[in-house]
């Protein structure tokens, strides 16, 4: 093929992935609460969405369990989308109480009626 380019043997893997996730729409939230901060990032970018602690004092490196997250688990998404997380730092593994940063859990969302509905 004339004219055609080749990529560099390393960006064949990362550009292949790309055109896979553009050609994709969507993507499934994980279920996030229950695992431990570290592993639940690294569930959340398997399912290439990203993990957001709401709690901007607590690192990454601190153990703790998620006890929130929002959007729900199941719910698709735009692959990239930001799944916002709460993390407790308390009693023994992170568990137990507590929503992380003493940040209130937003409500849960009502369901919309569809366009058109009365």
């Amino acid at each position: 093929m004339e004219g055609a380019r080749t990529l560099p043997p390393r960006w064949g893997n990362w550009y292949r992935a790309l055109l896979m996730a553009q050609s994709e729409q969507f993507t499934v939230v994980p279920t996030l609460v229950g695992l431990a901060a570290a592993t639940a990032h690294d569930v959340a970018l398997d399912a290439q969405v990203l993990a957001v602690d709401q709690d901007p004092e607590h690192s990454p490196t601190v153990a703790g369990v998620v006890t929130e997250q929002r959007p729900e688990p199941g719910i698709q998404v735009s692959p990239g989308q930001r799944v916002l997380i709460w993390v407790s730092t308390h009693g023994p593994e992170g568990g137990g109480g507590g929503g992380g940063g003493n940040l209130p859990a937003p409500p849960k969302p009502t369901p919309l009626t569809p366009a058109g509905a009365k």
